[in-house]
């Protein structure tokens, strides 16, 4: 289990990444129900209040536990939510982790995903010690994978199978980002 901070406020040129609040249950409005984003992470299928507020809670849970550290991302000059980034499935030595993304479809194609996940990833090396961070991405999903590129990630090829979702096992084009990043 890797220790988490209770509270992370971090500010980028483009975002602030923050921890999710109640009152943000709203921002999850506009992807539940998306595919992309539902089959591969916990956002709930069906928006409703109780079950963003539910949601919201299973990440202080999980940030608690050690395993997730999941973070609101906002403009800089707007405090509403337009997505969220991830570290995930940090090992037990604490130097390797996965990172995830999701953003509002309004904020999609802005450069918003690359900013959000480059200033967790810096932080995660500098503050967690991570030695090395994996995107899993759908090979189709060519949104995700110019981020990587634009993180400085290397495909390393794919992972057979290595996703559940939707009832099905789904291949996964692996990225790696070695902390060398200067």
């Amino acid at each position: 289990m890797t220790a988490l901070p209770h509270e992370l406020h971090l500010e980028g040129d483009r975002v602030v990444l923050r921890a999710w609040r109640d009152e943000d249950a709203p921002a999850l409005e506009p992807v539940c129900g998306e595919w992309d984003v539902c089959a591969f992470t916990s956002v709930p299928w069906t928006y409703s209040e109780a079950e963003a507020l539910a949601w919201i809670e299973r990440q202080r849970q999980k940030r608690a536990a050690g395993t997730v550290l999941a973070l609101a991302i906002q403009g800089r000059d707007d405090d509403r939510p337009r997505g969220n980034v991830n570290l995930a499935r940090l090992d037990d030595s604490g130097r390797e982790a996965a990172i995830g993304y999701w953003l509002i479809p309004e904020a999609r194609g802005r450069g918003l995903a690359t900013a959000a996940a480059s200033l967790l990833i810096d932080w995660g090396m500098a503050s967690l010690g991570l030695e090395r961070v994996e995107l899993a991405i759908l090979p189709e999903n060519l949104a995700s994978q110019r981020v990587a590129e634009r993180l400085g990630a290397t495909p390393e090829g794919i992972r057979k199978e290595s996703h559940e979702a939707d009832g099905r096992r789904w291949d996964m084009t692996i990225w790696g980002l070695a902390n060398n990043r200067g």
